[in-house]
């Protein structure tokens, strides 16, 4: 009994011992992993993206190199492009075919504008002349065949009267002119009267005489009637009037023939904006075709997708590559980021947009982020509870932080610590 006592105590003493043991370890663990709650650390992280041809040929440039910094749209590579640069000169020559239909159909088309306006001119006018002609030639007509009717019919008997009269007339003023005459002669020779006063009555004597003589005429015309060459004459002069007439009447006839003059000018002119209609489609086909033919030629450049740093090439001057072959993998620079995973313990109202403070570890320089998604991490990410009473399965958050700008060459995989939410 005296030694069973002994070994009891140091039984007792050895499982007091071990138990302050354990729970001074327990102790410093929740505090190393209380601290690690506190202050977690994560990677700054960048995607990585490939450039790719968007045809596929024959690599004939290759600009950078592995480990090269690119910006946004720099030309990384080049493809053979002999095939589609004549492609494109081809399109243009197309355009400027097209352009110069387009020319030469608006010309016709003024062209035929210009022939329709004259032609309606033309018919105004036309018309108005012909009408004017028809009428001065129906007015001679009338005129000459009064004429001629007039020396068929011969002279009325008013006529034959008035003319007898006017012979008698003339006819007694002539014998007293001639009396006068005889009776100034014989004085003169008497030496009675002046050689001036004959020459007076002389005068008298021949108007006189012509009047009679004229009377005379017109009365043996009045009784005798025309003679046949003034009938004859007159008549030519009807079948001349007639003929004018006629002429007048089908120059009137020009006057449709105008107007369907002008309706050939009307369909040249529609015919010719059909053409331009027709020329400028074409034009819009070349168009859209140089528009394809260059739009491919501009696929024979690779440019950077991003501004970033390249890490690795996969093809070399004189390969045939496919479109969309990463040709070069970049990891970019643009919206960078970290994620950092923290126990559900330790959110306390994390929120998307809530502005967190970082360190980073190698510079010490201090970082601002923005917080874009808080999600539960996976389940290997779960702490699980022992078997004392009180504990629970713990879950962890992954907290993707968007950085904002980083100091410059700042490299991709550095350390950062979480601080916590930013002040303000």
């Amino acid at each position: 009994m005296r030694f069973i006592r002994p070994m009891v105590y140091i039984g007792m003493a050895a499982v007091i011992g071990a138990s302050a043991f354990l729970l001074t370890s327990k102790e410093a663990v929740s505090q190393t992993e209380a601290a690690n709650q506190t202050h977690p650390t994560a990677y700054i992280e960048a995607n990585e993206v490939s450039a790719s041809f968007k045809v596929g040929g024959r690599v004939t440039e290759i600009l950078v190199k592995e480990g090269d910094a690119v910006k946004k749209g720099q030309v990384l590579a080049r493809l053979q492009s002999d095939e589609i640069a004549a492609k494109v000169e081809q399109a243009k020559a197309a355009v400027a075919l097209a352009q110069g239909k387009i020319a030469e159909a608006k010309g016709a088309s003024a062209t035929a504008e210009a022939k329709k306006q004259q032609g309606i001119a033309g018919v105004a006018v036309t018309a108005d002349t012909a009408e004017q002609q028809v009428a001065q030639a129906q007015a001679a007509v009338k005129a000459a065949q009064a004429k001629v009717d007039g020396l068929h019919n011969g002279a009325r008997p008013e006529e034959k009267k008035q003319a007898e009269i006017q012979y008698q007339a003339a006819q007694e003023v002539f014998l007293l002119a001639e009396q006068n005459l005889g009776r100034l002669n014989a004085m003169l020779e008497e030496g009675l009267v002046a050689q001036a006063d004959i020459d007076k009555v002389k005068a008298s004597y021949q108007e006189a005489k012509m009047k009679r003589d004229l009377a005379e005429q017109q009365l043996n015309m009045a009784t005798q009637g025309p003679r046949e060459e003034e009938i004859r004459g007159a008549e030519a002069l009807l079948e001349q009037a007639k003929a004018a007439l006629s002429l007048a009447e089908a120059n009137r006839e020009t006057v449709k023939v105008r107007q369907g003059d002008v309706a050939a000018a009307e369909a040249a002119v529609q015919q010719a904006h059909g053409a331009i209609q027709s020329a400028e489609s074409a034009e819009n086909q070349a168009k859209a075709a140089q528009l394809e033919a260059e739009t491919y030629l501009s696929y024979t450049e690779l440019l950077a997708p991003s501004d970033g740093v390249i890490l690795s090439q996969s093809a070399q001057v004189g390969e045939l590559v496919g479109s969309g072959f990463p040709v070069f993998t970049m990891q970019s620079v643009e919206g960078r980021w970290a994620k950092f995973y923290m126990p559900e313990t330790s959110l306390a109202g994390l929120k998307a947009g809530d502005k967190i403070s970082m360190t980073m570890l190698a510079t010490g320089e201090k970082l601002e982020g923005t917080v874009s998604t808080v999600a539960a991490a996976p389940d290997f990410a779960i702490k699980k509870a022992t078997q004392s009473a009180g504990e629970t399965d713990i879950r962890s958050f992954g907290i993707k932080v968007e950085l904002g700008s980083l100091p410059e060459h700042t490299p991709t995989g550095m350390t950062l610590i979480w601080n916590g939410r930013s002040e303000g």
